[in-house]
């Protein structure tokens, strides 16, 4: 009996793993992106003035 119930506390937490690291992984990707538009965005404020 006790071998049955581990397992499916074992389940239970499964789902919730998966579902923690895949909110991990999206989070660090928007933030990478969204730092990398403001960096595109500073270098092309920058390049727009006119050098002779």
């Amino acid at each position: 009996m006790s071998k049955s119930t581990s397992k499916k506390k074992n389940k239970k937490k499964c789902p919730l793993f998966y579902f923690l690291a895949a909110a991990a992984v999206t989070t660090v990707a928007v933030l990478i992106t969204v730092k990398e538009g403001n960096r595109i965005k500073i270098e092309n404020e920058l390049l727009s003035y006119e050098v002779w």
